[in-house]
């Protein structure tokens, strides 16, 4: 059978594409053809998952359900570690160097949290234990991010100019997403560990 593997973060891959298997089981061609289309994807975009997504591994058998629901404890965990391990820690060579250096780790920093965000909040999604839990979860994802928006206007607004400014702001973001990375964990852990 001809597989195509797609590394989609440092240290996870997603099976995004298969060869037809007739032996397949249906169950298992809907996970695939629902499921990881958008994983694959949201691994590097924060993206909402359809509810028919989150139905097809609620109709898996409850022992290939929980395999299922593996899958997605693994990178999203990681995204968070590698995250949350960062806080206080970004760049602090590069600020050594001089503004410059600095603003461009920061870029870089900022760059790869948004990635870890979608990793984790793409897979947090599917880690939902019902579609009540999975709306409630989209919608304060749209509210937090226009609050990220308005304070990210306010960061940029406190330092209109000068070399630092996108510096600051960039420190601003990175504690913004960690700490959100952090409510939510808080609020799912019993998702991430069950």
């Amino acid at each position: 059978m001809a597989t195509s593997v797609k590394k989609a973060a440092k240290g996870s891959f997603c099976l995004c594409h298969r060869a037809y298997n007739p032996l397949m089981k249906f169950r298992a061609g809907v996970i695939l053809v629902l499921a990881l289309p958008a994983f694959c994807y949201a691994q590097t975009t924060a993206r909402d998952i359809s509810p028919a997504q989150l139905q097809a591994v609620f109709g898996l058998p409850l022992n290939q359900a929980v395999k299922q629901r593996e899958t997605y404890k693994g990178p999203l965990k990681s995204a968070y570690e590698r995250q949350i391990s960062m806080i206080g820690k970004d760049c602090q060579a590069e600020i050594k160097q001089g503004q410059q250096p600095y603003n461009i780790c920061m870029g870089q920093a900022n760059e790869q949290a948004d990635k870890d965000f979608a990793i984790f909040y793409n897979n947090l999604q599917m880690l939902c234990h019902d579609q009540d839990q999975l709306t409630t979860l989209q919608a304060s994802e749209k509210a937090w991010q226009m609050y990220k928006d308005s304070v990210g206007k306010a960061a940029h607004a406190s330092w209109p100019d000068g070399t630092g400014a996108s510096g600051f702001a960039g420190e601003v973001y990175l504690s913004l997403v960690r700490d959100h990375m952090r409510e939510l964990d808080e609020i799912y852990g019993l998702n991430i560990t069950q």
